[in-house]
């Protein structure tokens, strides 16, 4: 009984982590990688889901404001069984596609407009964070392992 309440929960479980290097291209439009997982017991993953995040936050203290949108998405079918203590590592290639604010893209327009958007976003203190998440599917687990990580743009 107390191993199904650990299957179910993920104790002991499928565990996923991310291999991504620390910069990408925003005008790529790919972010490559690699992804792992492993198993402390016997499991069957179902599959992988990969979701690339910015996280565009802009104002101070009381009046600042936080979205979170999701640049690209991609779900890989695995359907295999992990046995204890082996390793599966597979790479990946998520296509995104990035979104522009209004100063960005009056910014776009010159040169003399690009100095004027960045002095705007310095005022307003416009930034963006940008974050790669990976959860995998168990079945017969209720909680997903997933990793997290973040990304600097060049």
């Amino acid at each position: 009984m107390i191993k199904k309440v650990k299957d179910w929960l993920g104790i002991e479980g499928v565990k996923v982590s991310l291999d991504v290097e620390d910069t990408f291209d925003l005008h790529d439009g790919i972010l490559t990688g690699s992804f792992t997982i492993s198993s402390q017991s016997d499991q069957e993953v179902e599959d992988v889901k990969l979701i690339f995040k910015e996280k565009y936050s802009r104002g101070r203290r009381k009046s600042k404001l936080i979205d979170e949108y999701v640049l690209g998405e991609e779900t890989i079918a695995i359907s295999q069984k992990i046995d204890k203590d082996t390793l599966i590592t597979q790479r990946f290639e998520l296509p995104f596609e990035t979104l522009k604010s209004s100063m960005d893209r009056f910014g776009d327009k010159n040169f003399v407009y690009r100095g004027i958007s960045s002095f705007a976003k310095l005022i307003k203190n416009a930034k963006s964070k940008y974050y790669l998440v990976i959860e995998a599917s168990v079945k017969g687990n209720k909680l997903k392992p997933y990793d997290k990580i973040e990304l600097a743009a060049d």
